[in-house]
Formats: C-alpha cells, sequence, structure tokens
C-alpha cells in the first residue's frame, strides 16, 4: 500500500511540475506605434523615427531601414528606452520620398516587421482638422468617419487603432480623398459578409461590440491623434449608435450609417 501511494505521488509531482513549466511564446517580436517626427519634413530636417518592440524575449537588435525615391535601402541602428525603440533618418533633398520600416530580431533569432510608412519632402502639409469620427455602432458594427471642414482631406495613410495605440492598426487608409461634408463609412470584418458590395479597402479588422467599453483612435500618418473615442471608462450598453450632434459632443441616436447624423439629447456623459 505504501509503494502504491508513493507512486501515486510521485506521478502527482511530476505531472504538477510539467504544468507549471511552460515554454515561452517561440516567435517574432511585437512592433507597433510607428511615428516620426518632425510631421512637416523640410530639406534641412533630420527625422526620429519611433516604435513600441515587445517581447517576452529579449530584443536584441532594432534596425531602422529607409530608401530614398526609390534608392538602395540603408540602415540605421534603433536606440531603445525602454520597450520604445528610435533612429535618425538624415535630412534628404527636396521632394525627395523617403519609405521606412523597422525590423527587430529577438533572442531566438526570430525577425519581426513593421509595416511601411513614408513621407515627402517638402511636402504640403495636410490639415486633419476636420476630419473626426462621426459614428459608431456596435450593434451593426461600423465606425464612420466624417469631414466637417471646408477643404479636402487627403486620407492615404491615416490609421485606426482599437483600445490602445500600441497595438497594430485595424485599419489603414488607402489613397483616397473625403471632400467637405462627406462620410467615409468603414464595417468591420465580423459583418463583411453581409455587405458584399463594400470596398475591402474599407473593412476594418477587428470586432466591435454595443456590449463591451472600448477605445477607437484615428491617428494621421505620422502617427499623431486626430481624434478619441475612449469608453472604457463608461459601462452602457448601447442600443442604438454613439453619434455626434452639431455641437461636436457625442450621444445615443439612431443610426445613419453613411449619411448625416441625426440630433439627440441622449448625450453620453464622459465623452463631451
Amino acid at each position: 500500500m505504501k509503494k502504491i501511494l508513493f507512486a501515486a505521488l510521485f506521478l502527482i509531482a511530476g505531472f504538477s511540475t510539467s504544468c507549471v513549466k511552460d515554454d515561452l511564446y517561440d516567435g517574432p517580436a511585437s512592433i507597433s506605434n510607428l511615428k516620426f517626427s518632425p510631421e512637416a519634413v523640410t530639406p534641412k530636417d533630420a527625422v526620429t523615427v519611433s516604435a513600441t518592440i515587445t517581447d517576452l524575449r529579449s530584443v536584441t537588435s532594432a534596425v531602422l531601414k529607409y530608401s530614398v525615391s526609390g534608392g538602395a535601402a540603408q540602415s540605421v541602428n534603433m536606440t531603445a528606452s525602454g520597450s520604445v525603440y528610435s533612429g535618425v533618418i538624415p535630412a534628404q533633398p527636396d521632394k525627395a520620398v523617403v519609405t521606412f520600416h523597422v525590423e527587430a530580431v529577438n533572442e531566438k533569432g526570430y525577425t519581426a516587421k513593421s509595416a511601411d510608412k513614408s513621407y515627402t519632402v517638402a511636402a504640403v502639409v495636410v490639415d486633419y482638422s476636420g476630419l473626426i469620427l462621426n459614428e459608431l455602432n456596435g450593434n451593426s458594427k461600423f465606425i464612420e468617419l466624417y469631414n466637417k471642414g471646408s477643404k479636402d482631406i487627403p486620407l492615404e495613410g491615416v490609421y485606426i487603432c482599437k483600445d490602445s495605440e500600441n497595438d497594430a492598426p485595424v485599419w489603414v487608409c488607402d489613397d483616397r480623398t473625403l471632400a467637405p461634408g462627406q462620410f467615409l463609412l468603414l464595417y468591420s470584418e465580423d459583418v463583411q459578409a453581409d455587405y458584399p458590395a463594400h470596398p475591402a479597402a474599407l473593412i476594418f479588422h477587428s470586432g466591435l461590440s454595443a456590449k463591451k467599453n472600448v477605445r477607437i483612435q484615428l491617428f494621421n500618418p505620422a502617427g499623431s491623434s486626430i481624434d478619441d473615442f475612449n469608453l472604457t471608462a463608461i459601462a452602457k450598453t448601447a442600443t442604438a449608435s454613439y453619434s455626434r450632434n452639431a455641437d461636436g459632443k457625442w450621444a445615443h441616436a439612431t443610426a445613419t450609417p453613411g449619411a448625416a447624423n441625426r440630433e439627440s439629447t441622449d448625450y453620453v456623459a464622459g465623452l463631451q
């Protein structure tokens, strides 16, 4: 009996040990929050590129790779401050188009690569102040953008992050322009099959729930915030849309995807 009990205890101990010991994730690091500064680049400006790089293992190297007007790729070693890495692209001549990305290698030898970004030296500075998040609906699962300004807004490179700016964007705009008074309607990939005629470029790669707190952030191509819908501190189920009134404040209102919002007095406290 003692031998049986000893064997049982041995097996349990061995089983417990094997359960506690979990191997770390084997795979590449995560690269997010890729930004560059200054946003309006002149021929005199060196450009600082930063990115957040996270990994359960050590990051052994981070490199900023760039090319100028289609030329050969060049590399700059990035320096770390916590999980934020930065590198500098030297000043480039007028009208040069600089394309860049970040690569990171961890201690297991896996290489991660960010998406490409680009800027044009001495390009006309885009005014994004008229671009807003105008309506969000977790039932029909859409996000609506609106140009409340008086000028066309080029949207190429504008992107949306959900929940955290350190997460990968759920949507990046292609080469299109939003005219004054025009709406841009984005549907979640969860309902893409319900809207087969909706352009694939206007599908965001995430869900959207009416029952959960959410944060939707809109950024310009340089990574600066344009608009921020932050519902994380508000625990209220929305039976309708979160919709902007003419005064710019958020309220609950009947959904109007791709069309003018309906004015509502049901304001959402904490979103003003």
